[in-house]
C-alpha cells in the first residue's frame, strides 16, 4: 500500500494506510519482535522474517494478572504460536497463491511511537495477489488488544471471474476447556436468537477438520469444482451468527473473546470459524475468522475493525456486555469524527 501523509501526524511524518510510522523525527525502523505491556496484558508481535517457522501477528498473550504462565496461543509447535495471524487470501479459482500466500514474502512491523501500538504493513509487490495491507494493533487497559486492518487490491482481475476475495486469520490457541466457538445465532430459518455452540460438525463434503459460520444475511460463496484449497471457502447453511463476536473457553478459566465492527455488507462481511487439526490428541483448537470481499474493486481500500479481550471468564452475557461497551464507542468515536451537519 503506497504510503500517504497522515493529517493527524506532525509535519513531513509519513503513515501506511493512516498509521504513522515516524519516531524522533526520523522514520521508524522495522524490528523483528517487540513487546508491548499495558493494563493486564503482556504481548510479544513477530514479523514475517522467519515465517513459515514463525509466523506473523501475536506470538504470545499473557494475562499477567489472572494467567501470568499461560500463553493463549499454542507454545509448542514451531510455527503455530501465533494470533490473529494473517494466513490465506482465497479467490474462487484454483490457483497456488490461494494456500499461506501471506506467510511468504515481507511482512514488516514497527513499533509506534505511541507506545502501546504495532503495525505489519505489506507491499502490493511482496504479495501474489498485489493485495497491499497494514495491521495495526493496539492495547487498551485493562485487557483488550484493538485491531485496524486495511488493505488495497492493486490488480483485481488476479481473482477471476468470481471477483471475491476471502481473507482468513488465524488463531492457533493452548489447551482449551471447551472446544467449539460461542455466538448469538439461530439454528435455523426464522430461529429465534440464542446461544450457539458451533463445533463444526462433519457435515459438508469439504469439510477438513473444521468449518465457517456465516452471517445470518450472508449467501454461500460459489467455487470452481477444481479448486485446490476448499476447505476455508464453504460455510455451514445454518446454524448462522447473529451478531459479530464469538468466544471460547481455555484453560486457567480465561475467556478468548473477539468480536467485529460489521457482520455482513452488500461490499463485505465477517465470518466465524473452527479448525480441529490438534484434536483429540491435543485440546488445541484454531479458533479463527475470515474477511470476505464480495467484489474486488482496484484501488478501493477495504478493511475491519476487532477487539480481542483476554480475561476470566465470567459468562456469556459478560460477553454480550463487552461487545456492546466497544460497540457503544465506536459509535460515539464515528459520531465524534463526522462533521456536523
Amino acid at each position: 500500500m503506497p504510503e500517504m501523509t497522515d493529517s493527524t501526524a506532525s509535519a513531513g511524518s509519513k503513515a501506511i494506510a493512516g498509521v504513522s510510522i515516524q519516531e524522533g523525527g526520523e522514520k521508524a525502523s522495522p524490528v523483528e519482535t517487540t513487546t508491548l505491556t499495558k493494563g493486564d496484558l503482556s504481548v510479544v508481535f513477530r514479523d514475517n522474517s522467519r515465517s513459515p517457522q514463525y509466523l506473523s501477528g501475536i506470538a504470545s498473550l499473557i494475562n499477567i494478572k489472572d494467567a501470568k504462565d499461560f500463553d493463549a496461543f499454542d507454545p509448542d509447535t514451531r510455527g503455530a504460536s501465533a494470533g490473529l495471524n494473517f494466513e490465506h487470501i482465497i479467490s474462487g479459482h484454483s490457483n497456488p497463491a490461494n494456500a499461506f500466500s501471506p506467510r511468504k514474502g515481507k511482512y514488516l512491523l514497527y513499533r509506534l511511537s505511541d507506545g502501546d501500538s504495532a503495525v505489519l504493513v505489506r507491499n502490493r509487490e511482496d504479495s501474489p495477489w498485489a493485495v497491499s495491507s497494514s495491521y495495526r494493533y493496539t492495547l487498551k487497559k485493562p485487557y483488550y488488544i484493538d485491531v485496524d486492518f486495511h488493505c488495497q487490491a492493486h490488480e483485481p482481475g488476479l481473482f477471476g471471474t468470481r471477483g471475491y476475495a476471502i481473507l482468513f486469520f488465524a488463531n492457533y490457541m493452548n489447551d482449551v476447556a471447551d472446544v467449539p466457538i460461542h455466538f448469538l445465532g439461530v439454528d435455523q430459518p426464522g430461529g429465534t436468537e440464542k446461544w450457539i455452540a458451533g463445533d463444526a460438525p462433519n457435515t459438508h463434503p469439504d469439510w477438513n477438520h473444521g468449518g465457517t459460520y456465516r452471517n445470518l444475511l450472508a449467501q454461500d460463496l460459489q467455487y470452481d469444482p477444481d479448486h485446490n484449497f476448499k476447505l476455508n471457502i464453504w460455510s455451514y447453511d445454518y446454524p448462522r451468527f447473529t451478531k459479530p463476536f464469538y468466544f471460547g473457553r481455555t484453560a486457567r478459566n480465561m475467556v478468548f473473546l473477539i468480536m467485529f465492527n460489521k457482520a455482513w455488507t452488500e461490499e463485505d462481511e465477517v465470518r466465524l470459524s473452527l479448525f480441529k487439526f490438534k484434536l483429540p490428541k491435543q485440546q488445541r483448537p484454531a479458533w479463527d475468522f475470515q474477511y470476505v470481499i464480495h467484489k474486488v474493486t482496484e484501488g478501493k481500500e477495504y478493511g475491519f475493525k476487532a477487539r480481542l479481550v483476554w480475561k476470566k471468564f465470567v459468562s456469556p452475557e459478560d460477553c454480550l456486555h463487552e461487545y456492546k461497551t466497544w460497540l457503544a464507542f465506536l459509535r460515539k468515536e464515528q459520531k465524534r469524527k463526522s462533521p456536523a451537519m
